[in-house]
């Protein structure tokens, strides 16, 4: 799409300068209006491919042993290993199933729908779901349910090291439960 507005601007834009220089007689009107049009397309075009560059570069998940981070360009969200009730990789079809998708997201996704994600289970979501679906898109959180969804290139790396990270924060937070509470109850 950024390609195709960066072409139709330039043809536009072209057009202009061609018809002025070319052929002045043939229009009658002024064609800076064209000129402009065509600018401005263009310019567009090449600020949302610049954007969609930039994000693609910039995000990403990142697991440390207190918690979850998922930073975007705009927004980083932080949440903890207590939150997580489990997760588990599993095809991006499945949890996004083609037929419910719709016009431009359906394109979008067909490169990719063969690809494992990680579904991260959540018992709670770190703020308002509306603001995380606004901030972060529809395709973060899971369609059913309270969880994230990654999609990364190691996606092993990441299974691992969630997986890792939650037994290392299980194994800190049991020490520091008094034994009372952790079921242990002394000699009588």
């Amino acid at each position: 799409m950024s390609f195709g507005l960066v072409a139709l601007g330039t043809v536009l834009a072209v057009s202009a300068v061609l018809l002025r220089v070319i052929r002045p007689g043939a229009v009658s009107g002024d064609v800076r209006l064209l000129l402009w049009t065509g600018v401005v397309f263009a310019v567009f075009g090449l600020a949302r491919f610049l954007l969609t560059w930039a994000i693609s570069r910039t995000a990403y998940v990142q697991c440390t042993p207190r918690n979850v981070k998922i930073q975007t360009p705009f927004v980083s969200v932080v949440f903890s290993y207590k939150r997580i009730a489990g997760s588990r990789p599993t095809n991006l079809r499945d949890v996004f199933p083609p037929e419910k998708q719709k016009g431009a997201r359906r394109k979008m996704l067909e490169q990719v729908w063969g690809q494992t994600v990680i579904v991260v289970d959540l018992k709670g979501y770190p703020m308002s779901k509306s603001f995380l679906r606004t901030m972060l898109g529809p395709y973060l959180l899971t369609p059913q349910g309270t969880g994230f969804v990654f999609l990364v290139q190691d996606w092993m790396g990441l299974s691992r090291q969630l997986s890792d990270y939650q037994e290392q924060w299980r194994a800190r937070t049991s020490k520091s439960v008094p034994p009372a509470q952790r079921g242990f109850y002394g000699k009588r």
